[in-house]
């Protein structure tokens, strides 16, 4: 049935590495599989049955509380025009206090803010949320094709299988505070 079609789909993407909303779909299933075995929070919610919005839009969520009193939560949602995921995320202390757009730039890394600075309003900005029209912070997924062709091209190279969200993710989220567990790339590597 619906799994059966999603197992068939092929994920041989050559010259631009886009991806359809079914692929993404079916990456995010394996990836919220593997955050059900090792209990880590990440739920899948269809928009229009968790919003009622009559949308063809998905979303990946998670909720952390940082040991610096700050809560993060991170949406993983598919653009359409982009053809990529992307991560939208807010934070706030943890008396509800939300952070601005400043102290989300103060936060990132020394390690990725020079390259980031260079357009930082291609990168981490502020905006509504598509689905639940509430101001949340976005890394901009512009560049997202750019970055991710070499890690697919490479991946194709040595005949791994490896999941685009899990990848995508170890990628982009470190620069939010998103750090995900060893496991994914293990379980990424094991799905062959």
């Amino acid at each position: 049935m619906a799994n059966s079609g999603l197992q068939k789909l092929s994920f041989n993407m050559e010259e631009d590495e886009f991806i359809g909303e079914k692929t993404f779909q079916h990456y995010c299933a394996e990836f919220i599989k593997h955050s059900q075995q090792i209990g880590d929070s990440w739920e899948w919610r269809p928009s229009k049955e968790a919003f009622e919005l009559p949308s063809d839009d998905c979303e990946v969520i998670e909720t952390a509380a940082a040991s610096k009193v700050i809560k993060y939560e991170y949406h993983v949602l598919y653009s359409c025009s982009y053809q990529v995921p992307v991560l939208y995320f807010r934070a706030s202390f943890l008396d509800g206090r939300p952070l601005t757009l400043k102290d989300i730039w103060e936060g990132v890394h020394e390690c990725y803010k020079t390259r980031l600075l260079q357009g930082p309003w291609d990168t981490i900005t502020q905006q509504e949320h598509p689905i639940l029209g509430q101001p949340f912070f976005v890394l901009h997924p512009c560049k997202t094709n750019e970055f991710m062709a070499p890690v697919l091209k490479n991946s194709r190279k040595i005949n791994k299988n490896v999941n685009y969200i899990t990848s995508w993710l170890s990628i982009v989220g470190p620069v939010v505070g998103l750090n995900l567990p060893l496991s994914y790339a293990k379980a990424t590597s094991q799905a062959e």
